[in-house]
Parts: C-alpha cells; sequence; structure tokens
C-alpha cells in the first residue's frame, strides 16, 4: 500500500490492541482529517463511500448490530500511526454517495479514570484541600488549578493522563530542517504569539481558624501583692470599707470567657462587737455602826481584738444619773445607805478590714484568628511590549481557607488549635507554597507565548504525541524548543495528498535556576538544632528548581498568649491592678473631719433628757459613714478577652520564576 493510505477496519470495543488482521479496508476512504489538540482526545472525521450489500443497496451505517469502534491507521513508511476510536456523530449527507463519520478517541469511562486520576494529584503543595470549600474537593477538574499541566488522552490506548504544558514527559522529536532538507516542508510554517506573558500574579489569601483552650490561672498572688497595704501584710488586702462579703464568689463571670473557678475571703479578725458586764457593791461600816451600800456596774461593747491600723474615736457620755437612799440613823437623823449612779460612754472603733482573699480563674478562649498572606510572583520573561513595565498582572485576591480548627478526613490543619499562627508552622509552610504553585501555574501557562506550527514529513509523524517536546530549526525561525500541543494529518481525496501539521508551544523565558539560601538562625547555630528547629533571616527554601520563597517568622497580631505554655496572672492581666481609694487615702479623709463632740462630754442634769448627746453620737457616726461613701475602695483590673478577634498580615518574599527559554524573541 502508498504511504500515507489509511487503513479502516471496524471492531468490537474489547479490540484495545492493533493487530496485523486490522491493517484491512472495511470502508472506501475518500479523505480525512485526524487532529488532537491539548487537553482533548484526538478525533477523526473520515469521508467514506457510501456502503452498499451485494444487491447493490446502501446498508445503514447506524443500524442494528453494526460495529460503531474502529482502528484506523497511517502507514508512515518506517511505522503506523495509529488511532482507536468509536463514532461519536450521526453521519452526515446520508443519502449522497460520500458519508462522513466522527470518531473521538475518548474513553467511555473517562470519569472514572478523571476521579482516579485525581486523586493520586491530591498532594500537596500542588492540591491543598484547606483552600477548597468541601463541595469542590471531589471535582477533579478543581485538582488541575496548581499545576501546569492538562489531561492527556492517549489516541490509541485512552489511557487518561496528565502532562506538563511547557515540558513533555515523553521525550524529544527533533526536526532540523536546516542541516536535513526535507525534513520540514517550506509550506506550512507560521509564528503566532498569544495575548501576551503575564508580567506578575499579585496573591491575596485568608487563613482563618478559632483559637480554642480551657485552663486557669491563679490570680491571687498578683492581686495582693499588687495591693495597697499602708504596711506590709503578706497575703492580705486592707480597706476600710472592702470587706470579705465584696469579693467574688465561686463561678461568678469575669467577663469575656472567665468565670471565678475558686474564689472566696475571710477576714482576718472578728469583727462582730462582743458585751461583756463587770461591777459589785461595796459596803461600807461607819463608826456608829451605819452601813452604806455603794454599786457599781459597768457594761462594756467591743471588739474582741482591734484589727492594727483601726480608728479609734473618743468616747462621748450621753447619760450619767445617780440616786441616793437614805435611812434614818436612830437620833433623829437620817444617813445615805446607799448611792447608785448609771454612766453611759459611747466610743467608737473604725475597724480597718484585714482580708485574706483567694482567686483561681478558669478561661475557656474560642478566638477567632485571621492571618493575610500577600506576595507578588513576577516572571522573568521576555517583554511582548516595547515597556515591559507595562506588562499584564494578574491579580488572585478570592483566596479563604476553610476553618483550620475543624478536622479534614479526621485531621486539624492547624494541627493544634491553641496555636497562634498557622502560616509559620510546617503545614502552614505547605498551604503557603500550594499559593505559590497557583501563581506559578498561571505564569507558566502564558509564558508559553510563542505558538510555531510547521509541517514535517509524514514519516515523523509516528513519533509525535501531546507528551513529548519538538525541537525545531529552520532558517526562518531559527531555533525553537516547545511542547507539542496540537497535530494534525489529514488526506485530501481530490488530490490525493497527505499533509502533516505539528503545532508547539514555546515559553519565553530567561532561563536559569532559582537559588536557595540558608539564612540566619535566629536561636542557636544550625548544626546544633537543624534546620527545623528554629527560624532563619533571609532564608530562601526552593519550592522546586524554577522560584523559592522565604517562610515567615512568626509574628501575631495578638495579645502575646500562648496557650502552649503554663499561664500565669503576668500572661492574661490586659490591664492591671488599679485600687482606687486605697486605706490611706480613707484614713487621711477620716482624720481630717471635725465632729462637734469632745471627749468625755457630758449630758446636762442627772435625770435630763440625753438627746443632744445622743444626737451627738449619730452626728459622728453619720459623718464618718458618708465620709467613707466618698472614697470607698474599688479595685479593678482586666483580664484579656477569650472571645476576641485577631488578624495579622503576613507579606512572604518569593524570588522571580524561573522560566525556559523555548524560543529568544531578542535573537536576530
Amino acid at each position: 500500500m502508498p504511504a500515507g493510505l489509511p487503513y479502516f477496519a471496524w471492531i468490537d470495543a474489547t479490540e484495545a490492541t492493533f493487530e496485523p488482521g486490522h491493517m484491512r479496508w472495511d470502508e472506501s476512504v475518500f479523505s480525512f482529517t485526524l487532529k488532537q489538540d491539548e487537553g482533548d482526545p484526538a478525533s477523526l472525521t473520515v469521508t467514506v463511500r457510501r456502503p452498499r450489500n451485494l444487491e447493490g443497496n446502501p446498508i445503514g451505517l447506524l443500524g442494528a448490530g453494526r460495529k460503531i469502534w474502529v482502528w484506523f491507521a497511517i502507514d508512515c513508511g518506517p511505522s503506523l500511526f495509529k488511532f482507536r476510536g468509536r463514532l461519536v456523530g450521526v453521519p452526515t449527507s446520508l443519502f449522497e454517495d460520500l458519508v462522513t463519520l466522527e470518531f473521538v478517541a475518548r474513553p467511555f469511562n473517562v470519569v472514572a479514570q478523571k476521579e482516579t486520576l485525581a486523586e493520586t494529584l491530591r498532594v500537596l503543595p500542588f492540591y491543598d484541600p484547606v483552600m477548597l470549600d468541601p463541595s469542590r474537593r471531589t471535582d477533579p477538574e478543581v485538582v488541575l488549578e496548581g499545576y501546569s499541566k492538562n489531561w492527556h488522552y492517549d489516541r490509541e490506548t485512552h489511557l487518561l493522563t496528565v502532562s506538563d504544558e511547557i515540558t513533555g514527559e515523553d521525550g524529544l522529536v527533533e526536526f532540523d530542517g536546516a542541516s536535513e532538507p526535507g525534513k520540514v516542508f517550506w509550506d506550512g510554517l507560521g509564528l503566532n504569539l498569544t495575548s501576551g506573558p503575564l508580567s506578575r500574579v499579585d496573591v491575596i489569601a485568608e487563613f482563618t481558624w478559632t483559637q480554642q483552650a480551657s485552663g486557669g490561672v491563679d490570680l491571687t498572688q498578683y492581686i495582693v501583692s499588687q495591693w495597697p497595704n499602708e504596711t506590709p501584710l503578706p497575703g492580705i488586702i486592707t480597706s476600710f470599707t472592702f470587706a470579705a462579703d465584696n469579693w467574688p464568689t465561686n463561678g461568678s463571670g469575669l467577663g469575656n470567657g472567665w468565670e471565678a473557678s475558686e474564689a472566696g475571703a475571710v477576714e482576718v479578725y472578728d469583727l462582730e462587737p462582743k458585751g461583756k458586764t463587770t461591777g459589785g457593791t461595796v459596803t461600807v461600816n461607819w463608826y456608829d455602826g451605819a452601813r452604806t451600800s455603794v454599786t457599781a456596774n459597768n457594761s462594756i461593747t467591743s471588739l474582741t481584738t482591734t484589727p492594727p491600723g483601726s480608728i479609734s474615736f473618743n468616747q462621748i457620755k450621753t447619760t450619767d444619773t445617780w440616786s441616793t437612799q437614805y435611812a434614818d440613823d436612830g437620833d433623829g437623823g437620817k444617813y445615805a445607805a446607799s448611792f447608785n449612779r448609771n454612766t453611759t460612754l459611747v466610743g467608737a472603733v473604725l475597724p480597718l478590714h484585714h482580708v485574706r482573699p483567694t482567686l483561681k480563674a478558669a478561661f475557656t478562649a474560642g478566638r477567632a484568628f485571621t492571618e493575610t498572606v500577600s506576595f507578588s510572583l513576577f516572571a522573568d520573561v521576555q517583554p511582548i511590549l516595547t515597556d515591559p513595565d507595562d506588562g499584564e498582572a494578574l491579580r488572585l485576591d478570592n483566596i479563604r481557607s476553610v476553618n483550620l480548627s475543624e478536622p479534614i478526613d479526621g485531621v486539624l490543619p492547624i494541627v493544634d488549635p491553641r496555636r497562634r499562627s498557622y502560616i509559620a508552622t510546617e503545614r502552614g509552610n505547605r498551604s503557603l507554597e500550594h499559593l505559590i504553585a497557583l501563581a506559578r501555574a498561571h505564569l507558566l501557562k502564558r509564558a508559553r507565548a510563542v505558538e510555531i506550527t510547521f509541517a514535517p514529513k509524514l514519516e515523523r509523524m509516528p513519533e509525535v504525541t501531546l507528551r513529548k517536546n519538538a525541537f525545531l530549526i529552520e532558517p526562518r525561525v531559527g531555533e525553537a524548543l516547545g511542547k507539542v500541543i496540537g497535530y494534525q494529518i489529514e488526506l485530501d481525496g481530490s488530490d490525493g495528498q497527505v499533509k502533516c501539521e505539528i503545532k508547539i508551544g514555546c515559553a519565553i523565558g530567561y532561563g536559569g535556576s532559582a537559588v536557595a539560601a540558608g539564612g540566619t538562625p535566629t536561636y542557636c547555630e544550625e548544626e546544633y538544632t537543624g534546620a527545623d528547629y528554629q527560624q532563619f533571616t533571609d532564608r530562601i527554601v526552593l519550592f522546586d528548581t524554577s522560584v523559592g520563597y522565604a517562610p515567615p517568622a512568626a509574628d501575631p497580631n495578638d495579645d502575646g498568649i500562648d496557650f502552649l505554655s503554663t499561664l500565669t496572672a503576668a500572661d492574661v492581666i490586659e490591664v492591671p491592678l488599679v485600687v482606687e481609694n486605697p486605706p490611706a487615702v480613707q484614713r487621711a479623709l477620716i482624720h481630717s473631719m471635725q465632729f462637734k463632740a469632745n471627749p468625755m462630754t457630758y449630758a446636762p442634769t442627772p435625770g435630763s433628757d440625753p438627746a443632744d448627746t445622743n444626737a451627738l453620737v449619730k452626728e459622728r457616726s453619720d459623718a464618718v459613714s458618708n465620709a467613707l461613701k466618698t472614697v470607698e475602695t474599688r479595685a479593678t483590673f482586666k483580664l484579656k478577652n477569650m472571645e476576641r478577634e485577631f488578624s495579622t498580615p503576613y507579606e512572604v518574599q518569593v524570588t522571580d520564576l524561573m522560566i525556559p527559554t523555548g524560543y529568544d524573541l531578542e535573537a536576530a
């Protein structure tokens, strides 16, 4: 059979291997076009003479029992260019002598193949589930967003794979039209510029999680050590108004996620007044045998122990009554047989409360944390515009993570929800690399800005697939290295000529590789702990040979609480303890007061109305009480909010993206 003429064999779907028996002509082929473009399965459009039976009557191509699969092969000389496909369209021109059939090399189980292949591609950093809504994680198309790859359909086996858009995986096909004329035909050469490369990609992404922790802090020592006592009193606070019953109790809310888990206070001294009565009767025997009884009773109500620092007030005599009983002395005279006197003295003590407190606070934290990561990835590409600064930029700013403190497949992305930073962790670095992968994929795809088509000899076509690179040397274009992104073989039945075309996509970068940098350790020599234990400055870690980045050091814009360590009062106090009107201020006010009552103020006369002096007692009591109301001790401090929201920006440094040189636009 002459080179270029095709074999056409109707087959069953199970005939997946090309056999010698398939080198036959089940149909008379008048013309055909066999092509494949990047991301699509190969297709065959073939025009055949309308088949007829032995009686010369037309046969229906879609009749019951007809085969719809075909092996199509083109004899290219040294080898065959083969295609296996199935009929996908109703034949056109059904009533003409020539009918057109359309076949596609698309696997019937393409959905299952994509899902299986996608599962192998769901690996960090190219795929990161924390950046995807759960509903999108099962979409096989989403998996390629972080790759500079596209689906590839094998035209014979229908095996679905992925292929890089810059560098093919299956080797290089060389076409040297300069030293070996005839390998590339003069006609059919074309060079096109696409929409142009991107100059950079600006990325802004948000990572969110709920910082969760619970525990307790003993605040007792902090409070008593900061309390402004007048004299040092370990473990005790003092005030003329702040008593033990003013202290919080167990379960009292302390605000913003805090409550008193163990709280109480006791008075060091008993401040309940106790009564005591003393006195007796004295009998006086006179020389003449007369007797006089003198009775004295003294009732005292006072504190058992007056607390040190208390203020004592002078006594006020509110009553002073006496009586004398006379008896007949036998000589017609009288003598004092008994004498009674009742005196009331009202003193006062303003006790200084000595309180021994306990306060342990429990917290339950649920704090919304957000880290906003931004960077600009520049492409090291040859400019198409005359002013490189006018290059097009792409902005990716609608990128948000899921809640990192909620499990994905049973694992928390944040690992420990007590953490203050995500992006500075090892897992966070993988998410950062995913963002770089997204930007890198956009830049690489757009860097393939030159498309060259050329016409090779038919004998070279069996070497060509969309998983290969092609190297072209041609006097009019010079040298070009690119990924095969399309091919076509066609036969025009009117002239019998077979025409071949290959299209390659060439990147227009400057080449080169990114360079790693060890950086300077912030803690100790790297040999002592290794590179993963501490943070570094000026460190560049390679994503791959094309780009590197500086891992960000944790610098949370929060209140400084580290739930991974044991918390102390100093860690959780946001506003320090302030004691308004401490005992010294109260004492100074009381001492400055003037009272109308003088010491030992007496009632006017025995039996008189004591209202005047009682009024003095009440006046003094009211004056002291009212004065203390103006200087009541008030202690305040504020604990850090366990329900607060925090946001931290991170500007990440990345190297320029090194892009291969497939075609040099600047060359002569």
